[in-house]
């Protein structure tokens, strides 16, 4: 098992030499075919316990290595190669990456028995995928990139697909057909892949108000909790 979640840098090895073979579309088709892997890794050493089988290793501080050059390094990388930042492009591009350093390093980053990240979980890659295929120009990206950068400081929880329990195979499913889309962009071209391109946008949309409406559920409960107590 952990060889198969380590085969995620053979994919971002492969993403970052297109890279810089100026294949931006393919460099990206690799990058995201990396969190297929990301996004099943987990499940899968859950259901063979491999941490009782090798007790001695830690997945997990080695799944996030892999996941900041999968979600931030690389992705900010093709920024600066695509230059889709205002200048200087390495100022700006230094903010998601130190940022998502300090995010990475909380340890209430993910709340893994109630299926949450806190904070904006640094999916640069999916954002850089939707700055490059709708050719926003650099102000408008440098101005998503800052402020999503400073919402991985706003303790908001986020939906852990993989994690959460209410409406598992409504998300897996959704998740699923999100992905298919993103294939189907970056291979159709034309007024087919404008129409791939837009109904991919439901599942970030989807994904954001369920984030928004369960993290207002839990601090309602929250604020339940000690008025319960004194009761």
């Amino acid at each position: 098992m952990h060889i198969y979640t380590a085969s995620t840098m053979a994919l971002l090895a492969l993403s970052a030499h297109l890279l810089f073979q100026d294949q931006y579309e393919a460099s990206l088709a690799a990058m995201l075919l990396a969190m297929v892997i990301d996004s099943t890794d987990g499940m899968l050493a859950r259901r063979v316990d491999i941490k009782a089988a090798l007790p001695e290793f830690d997945g997990r501080r080695m799944d996030d290595v892999i996941d900041y050059v999968s979600y931030v390094f690389l992705p900010v990388i093709f920024l600066l190669r695509t230059d889709m930042l205002l200048q200087p492009a390495v100022l700006w591009a230094t903010v998601p990456l130190m940022a998502s350093v300090f995010g990475f390093g909380q340890t209430n980053a993910k709340l893994d028995e109630e299926g949450f990240f806190v904070g904006f979980p640094s999916y640069w890659n999916i954002v850089v995928f939707y700055c490059y295929v709708f050719a926003l120009p650099p102000w408008l990206n440098t101005l998503i990139i800052v402020v999503l950068a400073v919402l991985i400081f706003v303790p908001m929880r986020y939906m852990y697909i993989t994690r959460l329990s209410s409406h598992k195979w409504l998300n897996y499913s959704l998740t699923l057909i999100w992905g298919v889309l993103i294939g189907a962009v970056l291979t159709a071209t034309g007024q087919l892949r404008s129409t791939f391109l837009m109904l991919s946008l439901v599942f970030p949309v989807y994904y954001l108000a369920g984030s928004f409406l369960l993290d207002r559920r839990a601090r309602h409960r929250a604020e339940l909790k000690p008025s319960l107590g004194r009761s």
